[in-house]
């Protein structure tokens, strides 16, 4: 058995800015290349330019871009309305697709469905919606019986009509049977080209925050579909089309195509984690704070890096005004100057501040298209900092985090404190991770569990934490390591 040689291409898009980064098997940065062009940035015009470049800047690249089998894209347009929507002007895509929704819990009807939603959007969004019994209390037991035929009825009613259908459920994070019951129901009776999403694997204990998600999701599987289809035809027109594609999430890790078609919201703020994960790589610190500067010379943001990994919110996000659980990167934006577009050293000094985790000092990275410009604009030595660093290729940092980045899976459970076996709880949940990476496109032979959190929950009459975990892995094998190996034994070629 001989070992493929094989590369993972990170492509990152921030409006005219293009970045492309070769890392091979061993996650090891090879060629890096940036471009600043003047047509309309799309997938295809930004792969195209870092292909050129690639193979313009070192010809050796021609016999190497052959083998890769991995495409990771970041594109930073689609963080805009998750990192600061304060001050986004941009609307929802027409695109969007027209979704059922579906609460689990009929005693919950004193705050409808959708209830804090723009009523535009609403009226954009949603065909219809209702609330049938279901449901579960803290304790894992059924809060009311499921109303079976009240979802048959409503999914007769509005087939045809709809392109998704979300279900929420009262604390089906602790426990989604009834959520489970409801898909098998609804696609039994929509059909399997309808997608179900299903709070649970969203997350957050919410139920309004967790219902928005969902909806929000569920809205968005129509035109992430269409754009997944056209991004494999992109590679198919560039001699790619054995690569798997991958794009970058809200936590710093990648995800599958088919994974993010179905679970697009996942993607936004991904290009932002994308370059704190980027940033902190080239730059050889695991602990460190970034801070990232935009293209179009806004002013930047600075986020804390652990383990390598950005920091991330606590999981309360608006998107396009409506609140969600969605956890993304912990961006402080910087205090603007004066000037339009300018920074100053005390200004970036309160940010750093504000985004510490703990009180110690820790170096200062710059990462993104306009890290350069913004290292003229500061001291090497910024208060509340061990120095301020511009790592080589700092511009390309997104391409970077990008094409070294794991496959992560997160999964969240809401546990009582006492009366369980909480052991095995945290065994269970620690699973559901590990799975969560695999089904987003990690090689399951050694996807792993990194990280599990318990947040008390003080709100609620009986004490219960939130246990949320996270796993990585790699990506799955491509088909030029897969053949490669199954040449050399008896198994043939392994199914991606």
């Amino acid at each position: 058995m001989r070992e493929a040689r094989t590369y993972r291409l990170g492509v990152s898009m921030d409006r005219g800015h293009v970045a492309g980064a070769l890392a091979d098997a061993e996650g090891d940065v090879v060629a890096v290349t940036t471009r600043q062009l003047t047509c309309p940035v799309t997938p295809d015009a930004a792969l195209t330019a870092v292909l050129y470049a690639l193979r313009a800047d070192d010809p050796a690249m021609r016999n190497t871009l052959p083998d890769i089998d991995r495409v990771a894209f970041a594109i930073s347009e689609v963080d805009d309305l998750v990192a600061f929507p304060s001050v986004s002007t941009r609307g929802w895509s027409a695109e969007l697709g027209q979704v059922a929704v579906v609460r689990l819990g009929a005693a919950t009807t004193s705050v409808p469905p959708l209830a804090l939603w723009p009523s535009a959007l609403r009226e954009q969004v949603v065909l219809a919606s209702t609330c049938v019994s279901g449901g579960a209390r803290l304790d894992g037991t059924d809060l009311e019986p499921l109303d079976e035929a009240g979802l048959v009825d409503f999914a007769r009613s509005v087939a045809g009509r709809v392109v998704a259908v979300a279900v929420t459920g009262v604390f089906a994070t602790l426990t989604p049977d009834h959520e489970l019951a409801a898909a098998a129901i609804l696609e039994s009776e929509l059909g399997r080209s309808v997608p179900v999403v299903l709070s649970h694997e969203i997350g957050g204990p919410g139920l309004l925050e967790r219902e928005n998600a969902t909806v929000l999701q569920a809205a968005m599987t129509l035109p992430a579909g269409r754009d997944a289809t056209r991004v494999q035809n992109i590679l198919e027109d560039h001699d790619l089309g054995h690569a798997e594609v991958f794009f970058a999430r809200n936590d710093g890790t990648i995800a599958a195509l088919d994974h993010a078609a179905t679970h697009p919201l996942t993607l936004y703020g991904g290009a932002a984690a994308a370059t704190v994960r980027g940033a902190a790589r080239l730059a050889g610190e695991p602990a460190a704070l970034v801070a990232l500067a935009r293209a179009d010379g806004s002013v930047p943001s600075v986020c804390a890096v652990t383990a390598g990994q950005p920091r991330l919110t606590a999981g309360h996000t608006a998107i396009a005004d409506v609140p969600t659980s969605l956890r993304v990167i912990a961006q402080v934006p910087v205090r603007p100057s004066g000037e339009p577009g300018t920074v100053d050293s005390r200004a970036m000094a309160e940010a750093v501040d504000r985004a510490k985790i703990a009180p110690g000092d820790l170096p200062l990275l710059l990462g993104g298209p306009g890290a350069n410009e913004l290292a003229t604009a500061l001291p090497l030595r910024l208060i509340g900092t061990l120095g301020v660093r511009c790592p080589p290729w700092a511009a390309a940092a997104a391409a970077v985090g990008v094409a070294t980045a794991p496959v992560g899976g997160e999964a969240e459970r809401v546990v009582p404190v006492h009366g369980g076996d909480n052991a095995a709880m945290r065994e269970a949940v620690s699973e559901a991770a590990r799975t969560a990476a695999v089904r987003a496109g990690a090689d399951p032979r050694r996807a792993r569990t990194k990280q599990i959190e318990e947040t008390p929950l003080s709100y609620l009459a009986e004490p219960a934490v939130v246990l949320r975990a996270r796993a990585e892995g790699p990506p799955r094998p491509g088909v030029i390591s897969s053949s490669v190996v199954g040449a050399g034994s008896t198994g043939g070629k392994t199914a991606r």
